[in-house]
């Protein structure tokens, strides 16, 4: 690795083999763990320690990165959210971005696409299990294993849904009509955007185009996305039918929840669903994180969370660390 790109910080245990990309919050390097084996290391930007917007966007992706474990989210093995020592390893994704899959290859077979989409499905379904909103749902938000499962990533965006948050966040090409009229994100919303990455898998192409973010808003808000048998006749008109509900301009007349989008988008594709994921409803401790199974960083004074961390947790901790009780 050239001496320039080095980390300034490395956490303990972590050794930085090379980089693997860079994002709005973060550089991502390629790292190994005595336990956890190859990991995606992600460490701050600058820019992330000096902008308070980029800042949060790290600390909530560390928190509920943290608090999710599930097949279909990228798992993550620890973290630090906040200082000059914070930091999330994740695990290695092999198999790169779906967006990266789609531009490579288009259209894929019904059957690939179809796999797909349940899995970003069921990982959103336990996101919402556990009261999580993700807000950015986009085949650039989704990795692939080295199998080909797809997992949901990325939760800078995020937020739990005890937050009351106004901010329009997302990308206008998977953004529901209501997030551009300031309403705030829903269930709903997410499953739209679950809908449009849908519609992009089945057909290669994505529902509404535009070069600007205004076209794009006019386009959610008052165009009628063309069928998914214009591009797939030999889609059912079931399935096109149930892409399209998720994709209703009006949240009303969407699925209500992802396990209900998944029931009936599998039975038209000729799939078993698997049963719903239970939604919690009760809350986590305020334990302390412990840091038995993720070591302090170097020279930390305060101990890295490990997985075990539960979000009222980690939120009390972070409130302890600002108010200079840690």
């Amino acid at each position: 690795m050239a001496a320039d790109s080095w980390p300034s910080f490395v956490p303990e245990g972590y050794e930085v083999s090379r980089t693997l990309g860079s994002g709005k919050t973060s550089h991502v390097y390629l790292a190994h763990h005595p336990q956890w084996g190859e990991v995606a290391l992600k460490l701050p930007r600058q820019e992330s320690q000096d902008s308070p917007v980029l800042r949060r966007m790290f600390e909530n992706e560390v928190q509920i990165t943290l608090s999710l474990d599930h097949s279909n989210i990228v798992k993550a093995y620890g973290g630090f959210p906040t200082g000059n020592r914070a930091f999330l390893a994740l695990e290695y994704c092999s198999g790169g971005t779906l967006d990266q899959w789609i531009l490579e290859r288009g259209r894929g077979s019904l059957k690939d696409s179809t796999q797909l989409i349940i899995d970003v499905g069921r990982g959103l379904e336990h996101c919402h299990a556990r009261r999580v909103l993700h807000r950015d749902v986009k085949p650039a938000n989704v990795f692939l294993t080295a199998e080909r499962q797809a997992k949901l990533g990325d939760f800078g965006t995020g937020i739990f849904t005890s937050e009351d948050s106004q901010e329009r966040v997302g990308t206008a090409f998977y953004m529901a009509p209501e997030i551009f009229e300031g309403a705030q994100a829903t269930v709903q919303s997410d499953i739209y955007s679950l809908g449009i990455l849908a519609y992009e898998l089945i057909t290669g192409s994505r529902p509404f185009s535009g070069n600007d973010y205004e076209t794009l808003m006019v386009a959610h808000l008052r165009e009628v996305p063309k069928s998914l048998l214009h591009h797939r006749p030999e889609v059912s008109k079931t399935l096109a039918k149930v892409v399209a509900k998720a994709m209703s301009r009006a949240a009303d007349k969407r699925y209500q929840q992802v396990a209900d989008f998944l029931e009936e988008f599998s039975s038209a594709a000729g799939l078993v669903p698997e049963p719903a994921e239970e939604i919690i409803v009760g809350r986590a401790s305020r334990t302390k994180p412990s840091d038995d199974r993720q070591g302090r960083g170097a020279g930390e004074a305060s101990p890295a969370v490990d997985r075990g961390t539960r979000r009222r947790g980690v939120l009390g901790w972070l409130k302890r660390i600002k108010d200079g009780d840690e």
